[in-house]
């Protein structure tokens, strides 16, 4: 009787340690869940052209930290004389006055297709719908804007 004791006790040893490897999260889970916990954070905005209203790129938000988030622009189709990108207060794309906002930032310029700037305001505050993502030619006047997105609205 005892020897069946110590076979059963071996055996559900045995299986227990075996589920539990195969429990373990393997290298590509970990990572898949990392990659999905990071999306998760990050929020993205349709950039439109003013005049046609049409996609021309993204603005995507991640936080970082509790007091400052990411901001990243990517365009479809940049121009080739270069663009300008600011964060401006405001909450309508349409308002021909918001390029001149008391509150702007000019954000890091173009590599490339992509824009990202660190700014000291937390994800929360940038979705509230009071900020707008604007993106000009440079060589255009300082009033007229190509493309805008309206954060949180």
């Amino acid at each position: 009787m005892r020897r069946q004791l110590v076979l059963t006790a071996a055996a559900v040893a045995a299986f227990a340690l075996g589920a539990g490897a195969a429990f373990a999260d393997s290298p590509s889970a970990v990572k898949a869940a990392h990659d999905a916990t990071l999306k998760a954070q990050a929020v993205t905005y349709a950039l439109l052209g003013r005049g046609s209203g049409t996609n021309l790129g993204t603005v995507t938000l991640q936080r970082i930290g509790s007091t400052r988030s990411r901001i990243r622009v990517q365009l479809a189709n940049p121009a080739t004389a270069g663009t300008r990108v600011t964060l401006h207060s405001g909450t309508d794309c349409h308002d021909p006055h918001f390029a001149g906002a008391s509150r702007s930032l000019l954000l890091n310029p173009f590599t490339g297709r992509v824009s990202e700037t660190v700014v000291a305001l937390p994800l929360n505050s940038l979705r509230s719908g009071d900020y707008l993502v604007a993106v000009q030619n440079q060589t255009a006047r300082q009033q007229f804007v190509d493309a805008c997105s309206r954060l949180g609205g």
